[in-house]
């Protein structure tokens, strides 16, 4: 089939509204061939869909070559509120994020469907029909955005967060302990930076042995309410496999995940999130706002944004790019202490290693 296609039949060239309200008068008593000559639709045509003979074409749907769409009027206008939903958000989908989301979408939903499951993506055929469909959806090229924090964080950019957040809690009245702020850090396990030593006076360099260990990264979700309160914590180790002894001491209620890169991914963060509505338990009378960074393990993430639009009882907020250094509050109450906390500690317990022997001071008598 041609990417353009041209019709050259006039099979099924009736209107749609005209079929729908035809088949309604049938269905109330109307005769068929009445209906058929008010509502200028074929009689036949009508008669299969009033008595559902057709195996594909239902009611006033049309059906014409075996090419059909993948998902329903109802479900694309969805995918098209969710597009310009994220956009006025600052999160646009490039088409590449919108192919793979809709494959996500067949795929949740069991919709039969010819994606491809190698790329995990629709194809450009569907794209471009979807596109042709929805002209309200057109590709622009965004402003691009520099990276460098200082020009980020600009009054407009702040403002239209501002202002979206005022928006939302506005409609529901968050109650502080339901206003959420989660965030991710790295620990790793040797010290960022060395102690300080006793040292001659003048010395130009001081030198020190320390262990040749580059540490392994590991990652802390947190989240804190307004109101000061905690869920517990998750924690992503960079390894293939748990183990329990990895669990010991670790703060009550503690969740555990793992992986080769120890950050967060889009199915750690599925677990996270299901982990966080089942301590906050959301419901219509106290639903929760969720405010969090726009990683992708966040915004392209289709089972969270189910899950969080059920019964509407989640919103999910992200924070502007590149204004996390100052809007993600985390950052200075929780995060940077913990990491000052963490490099105090493993320096008071940092042992020295060397590859030969330990090394060993002797005191002599005349020293004791």
């Amino acid at each position: 089939m041609p990417r353009t296609y041209k019709r050259i039949t006039n099979r099924q060239n009736w209107d749609a509204e005209h079929m729908k309200n035809a088949i309604a008068e049938v269905k109330q008593g109307m005769p068929v061939k009445t209906a058929a000559r008010i509502f200028n639709v074929p009689r036949m045509s009508l008669k299969r869909r009033v008595m559902d003979k057709n195996s594909v074409a239902k009611l006033e749907i049309k059906s014409l070559g075996s090419c059909h769409p993948v998902f329903s009027p109802e479900q694309e206008q969805e995918l098209v509120t969710h597009i310009l939903d994220f956009e006025s958000r600052m999160y646009g989908l490039t088409t590449r994020n919108l192919r793979q989301l809709a494959y996500q979408l067949a795929e949740k939903n069991k919709i039969p469907h010819k994606f491809s499951h190698v790329e995990k993506a629709a194809g450009k055929d569907w794209l471009s029909g979807f596109r042709r469909r929805h002209p309200e959806i057109s590709l622009r090229c965004s402003e691009a955005t520099s990276a460098a924090r200082a020009r980020a964080f600009n009054k407009p950019v702040v403002t239209k967060f501002f202002n979206l957040l005022k928006e939302i809690y506005s409609k529901n009245n968050y109650a502080p302990h339901r206003i959420f702020n989660v965030d991710e850090t790295s620990i790793s396990t040797v010290p960022g930076r060395n102690s300080r030593i006793l040292a001659r006076k003048g010395s130009k360099q001081v030198e020190r042995v320390t262990s040749a260990e580059r540490g392994v990264p590991t990652t802390a979700v947190v989240c804190v309410s307004a109101a000061g309160s905690f869920v517990p914590p998750m924690l992503i180790f960079s390894r293939k496999r748990m183990k329990a002894e990895l669990t010991d001491k670790a703060p009550p209620g503690t969740i555990f995940a793992c992986n080769e890169s120890g950050w967060m991914r889009t199915e750690v963060f599925k677990q996270w999130f299901t982990h966080f509505v089942s301590f906050v338990k959301p419901s219509k009378d106290a639903p929760v706002l969720l405010i969090l960074d726009k990683h992708l393990s966040h915004t392209r993430n289709l089972n969270v944004i189910l899950r969080a639009r059920e019964n509407l009882t989640v919103t999910i907020l992200c924070l502007p790019p590149h204004c996390t250094h100052k809007l993600q509050s985390l950052d200075v109450a929780v995060m940077g202490p913990l990491s000052v906390y963490l490099t105090a500690f493993l320096l008071s317990c940092e042992t020295v290693k060397t590859e030969r022997e330990d090394i060993v001071l002797v005191l002599s008598p005349n020293n004791s």
